[in-house]
């Protein structure tokens, strides 16, 4: 014990330690994981382009998103990157990292005495609990840069300033990557009024004079001003939409000359709703007691996780030395850091609130919240300068700064779980239906009551089922589309005489009808395998009244099987798959079983039972009775038949209608008729008929 206390006591971390701190906490934030994650939402439209159409298609992609000059960076990633999940989750990781730390470089370099309070601030900023779109690592990579580029450019610009030598070198360099930020993602377009306040801090340390001050900073300001300038007239004057696509329209923008005072009390209204979100929300939801699960192994790995980052974090910093630096200017650090940190937060949301949207009032906080990502610069600075404020005592800070970063990295863990369950769940479903559906008719609409799958929405599934299926010789017309009904059209009956289903997004259009169409039940959270309903469902008490409604307009007849080697998911996306599940037998059954391959079905049989797997619902052993009674195997198809109704209540309606087809469709003999009439009189399957 005398040792660890010696040891304590003689540790120590100089300002070089500072990336590695802040590299640590990213990782207990958001690296632990990383190997289990994959795509989702946002994504999935650009792994589409890029696989399907090639990576040089992202250019006609981004186009149709309003982002054209962002072009050239997705290309670039995906040719170094390629398509594995772990690569670019990696890289979001290092890309947050690096601006924390030019945050951090930034701040040094304006305060060159406060050393200790920037890497506060800078750890802080790291782990800020409000952006949750971190696992979106392809579709939050042009905010990652963007913010890089404006970071090191702020970087660049105060070093311009105070190195005179280079003044011209370094604010070049800076406008460039001024320039770069704000064509490639205009999320920190709102940011650039904290470069007036900085120049502000710097100049007033050697000019005292209210006028001559005010004019330097105008003069210093000038290069920057023009920047974007070019870029506000390119997007409001010259940039068109393509035809037929409204997006990000700064209709705020356009009302502050037309109604100022209207455009303005909604820009001050939209800035105090939202700072007031950013500061507080992240909190509110770390600290829920939602979150305290105990009897769940991965909450109390959460929390140890926490636990450790609390002590990491206030020994750290309650050993982190710095040098005194020699600086003869004033240390004007209350005054300009409360001044830098409230700008931040209150201009951070104003490329959001120039198009007319709020943060707060978004109806999917988690998508929104990237719009708070600039804010959070304000924010981390606001509350690290609150904190210090309001207490005094040196301990006491530490313990309530480290109980912040232990919270926020219990929230982003919390957080990152969801997008890893949604990962497993979309490589099972994806999987489950190339075995079940291994080529589908071009046109077919792919049909669920809701959404099934966790933070990806429709659009999101549809390409990434279309990636899966790697259509040959893609145009703008996707061969599917995914569609949950009770979003796109709740009335089944109209679904039933045929209703149009169409979607665009970006240049892709689908023009479908329900009468083409596939219904899915997907269920895996009740031990359930991918169901794809036919008209033999419609008595199937285990799905709702809609979907049994529904079931009468599914056709399986727009499934074919592959005449090639067996359909599989994209290895370089999904990783490999195993086929040793019983999911791969049922769903390998179920394709045979519509294509009366009646050896198939009791073959796959054989082998899932040699392979010790078994179906965990009673639905999943119908094919196999189907398969073993055409194949006049009739003891086995009572043993099935006995089990699969024990395994499931309510599953009698459906079991006696297979019993049916098998009565009118299997080969006559004695010994059916008796199997099949001792099989429905158990079951009582008068009372269904």
């Amino acid at each position: 014990m005398k040792r660890i206390q010696s040891f304590y006591q003689t540790l120590s971390f100089t300002e070089k330690s500072a990336p590695l701190a802040f590299l640590a906490a990213c990782i207990l934030s958001f690296g632990l994981l990383i190997p289990s994650l994959g795509f989702y939402m946002d994504d999935w439209p650009y792994v589409f382009y890029a696989y399907n159409k090639g990576i040089e298609s992202l250019r006609e992609m981004l186009l149709y998103d309003s982002r054209p000059y962002a072009a050239w960076l997705y290309i670039l990633a995906f040719k170094i990157l390629g398509f594995k999940p772990i690569y670019w989750h990696i890289a979001a990781l290092l890309m947050r990292w690096t601006t924390v730390v030019l945050l951090w470089k930034t701040l040094t370099a304006i305060w060159p005495q406060r050393i200790h309070e920037a890497t506060t601030i800078a750890l802080l900023f790291a782990v800020y609990p409000f952006f949750m779109l971190q696992p979106f690592a392809v579709g939050s990579t042009h905010h990652w840069v963007g913010f890089i580029f404006f970071n090191l450019s702020l970087y660049l610009m105060v070093l311009s300033v105070q190195h005179k030598k280079y003044t011209i070198w370094l604010t070049l360099a800076a406008v460039v990557l001024q320039a770069a930020h704000l064509f490639t993602s205009e999320y920190f377009s709102g940011l650039e009024l904290l470069r007036p306040v900085i120049f502000w801090i710097l100049i007033s340390r050697n000019e005292f004079n209210f006028s001559k001050r005010t004019l330097k900073v105008f003069l210093h300001w000038i290069p920057y001003i023009l920047i974007l300038g070019i870029f506000a007239y390119w997007r409001t004057a010259v940039f068109e939409n393509i035809e037929g696509i409204t997006r990000n329209e700064p209709v705020i923008l356009n009302q502050l000359f037309s109604e100022p005072l209207k455009a303005i009390g909604f820009l001050l209204t939209a800035s105090i709703k939202d700072a007031v979100a950013v500061m507080t929300i992240g909190w509110q939801n770390a600290v829920s007691a939602e979150m305290l699960d105990f009897s769940s192994v991965f909450v109390r790995f959460r929390l140890l996780v926490s636990a450790f980052s609390f002590v990491v974090a206030f020994i750290y910093l309650s050993k982190f030395q710095s040098k005194s630096i020699q600086d003869n200017s004033p240390d004007d650090w209350q005054k300009g850091s409360i001044l830098l940190a409230a700008t931040g937060l209150m201009v951070g949301g104003l490329p959001v609130w120039l198009i007319g949207r709020y943060i707060i009032e978004s109806k999917n906080l988690v998508s929104a919240s990237r719009f708070g990502l600039p804010s959070m610069l304000g924010a981390a600075f606001l509350l690290t300068l609150i904190i210090d404020y309001f207490i005094s005592d040196r301990k006491k800070k530490l313990v309530l700064l480290s109980l912040l970063i232990a919270l926020a990295v219990n929230f982003h863990l919390h957080n990152t779980k969801e997008f890893q369950y949604s990962w497993e769940k979309q490589t099972r479903f994806t999987q489950q239906l190339l075995w079940r559906a291994p080529q589908i008719t071009p046109g077919t609409a792919i049909l669920t009551d809701e959404e099934i799958l966790g933070v990806m929405g429709e659009y999101a599934v549809s390409f990434s089922i279309n990636t899966s299926y790697q259509p040959k010789n893609l145009s703008n017309t996707p061969p599917y589309w995914y569609f949950p009904f009770y979003y796109t059209n709740p009335n089944v009956d109209d679904l039933l005489q045929g209703a149009p289903l169409e979607y665009s997004k970006l240049s892709m259009n689908f023009s479908g009808n329900s009468n083409q169409m596939l219904l899915l039940s997907f269920i895996p959270e009740q031990q359930r395998c991918l169901w794809v309903m036919s008209p033999n469902d419609t008595d199937l008490r285990l799905i709702s009244d809609d979907m049994r409604k529904l079931s009468a307009g599914s056709d399986i007849n727009l499934i074919q099987q592959s005449a090639d080697t067996e359909s599989t998911l994209i290895e370089s996306i999904y990783g490999k798959q195993s086929n040793n599940t019983w999911c791969y037998y049922f769903e390998k059954a179920d394709l045979a079983r519509q294509y009366q391959q009646w050896d198939e079905v009791t073959r796959l049989w054989k082998e899932s039972q040699s392979n010790g797997e078994r179906a965990d619902n009673g639905f999943e052993y119908i094919p196999f009775i189907e398969g073993f009674g055409h194949l006049e195997d009739w003891e086995q198809a009572r043993s099935l038949t006995k089990f699969a109704n024990r395994i499931n209540a309510g599953l009698e309606p459906s079991l006696c209608t297979a019993l049916n087809r098998l009565a009118v469709n299997a080969p006559p003999s004695q010994q059916r008729d008796d199997t099949i009439k001792e099989l429905k009189d158990d079951l009582d399957c008068g009372n269904f008929q």
